[in-house]
């Protein structure tokens, strides 16, 4: 569904572990990822947003994501 309302948008979108989840009848790798060509990347947020696919909150970093960030770039520091 989205995947068709992007393409109709003119955003090329690639199903990524599809053919794992038809294979396995379940989502056990954690469902089909869309993928979209980097350039398009900023388009293809702002049509789900606007096509309430997402809200502009879902695209926020997690606390452990903003955690882990944290811990990677000291890390870089100090190997600098």
């Amino acid at each position: 569904m989205v995947k068709a309302y992007l393409e109709s948008c003119g955003i090329e979108c690639f199903g990524k572990d599809e053919l794992t989840n038809l294979a396995y009848l379940a989502n056990v790798n954690g469902g089909v990822k869309l993928q979209v060509r980097a350039g398009q990347l900023d388009e293809a947020i702002q049509l789900l947003i606007e096509g309430g696919y997402i809200k502009p909150e879902d695209m926020e970093s997690s606390p452990e994501f903003r955690w882990a960030e944290k811990v990677i770039n000291k890390i870089k520091s100090i190997f600098q």
